[in-house]
């Protein structure tokens, strides 16, 4: 009787850790999702920016729902950021081709995240009727 209990403490310690994995990854996949969204829309404004002529005028985003309208100067080139608060000039062809290497390895990670998810998922449902 005593190892039966026991075993039903070890299972629903297990439960409860898996539990909280799992609460983490969705989290983390929403976050990672949440930057797909972002460079995707990232993306989306390379590709028009790069059909602008020099001086020509658009709307720029200081923050959500604030705009500003600025003067292109170079339509050819972007500013990027490496880290460090540091940027460099990239021209936005190169800039597109960084973007969506970024977006292919955060829609990898994704993937792989929903894999883990859906693992652990099955775990702790079988572990949940165990526990009943």
């Amino acid at each position: 009787y005593l190892n039966m209990e026991e075993d039903q403490q070890k299972k629903a310690l297990e439960f409860q850790i898996l539990n909280n994995q799992f609460e983490q990854y969705k989290q983390q996949l929403a976050k990672l999702e949440e930057q797909k969204k972002d460079i995707s829309n990232l993306s989306i404004s390379l590709k028009e920016i790069s059909k602008l002529k020099k001086d020509s005028e658009f709307l720029s985003p200081l923050s959500s729902g604030v705009l500003v309208k600025a003067d292109l100067k170079e339509p050819e080139d972007v500013l990027m950021a490496v880290g460090a608060g540091v940027m460099v000039k990239k021209p936005v062809k190169e800039a597109k081709k960084l973007i969506a290497e970024q977006e292919k390895h955060i829609t990898l990670m994704i993937s792989q995240l929903q894999s883990e998810i859906q693992k652990i998922g099955q775990v702790i449902n079988q572990l949940q009727q165990e526990l009943q």
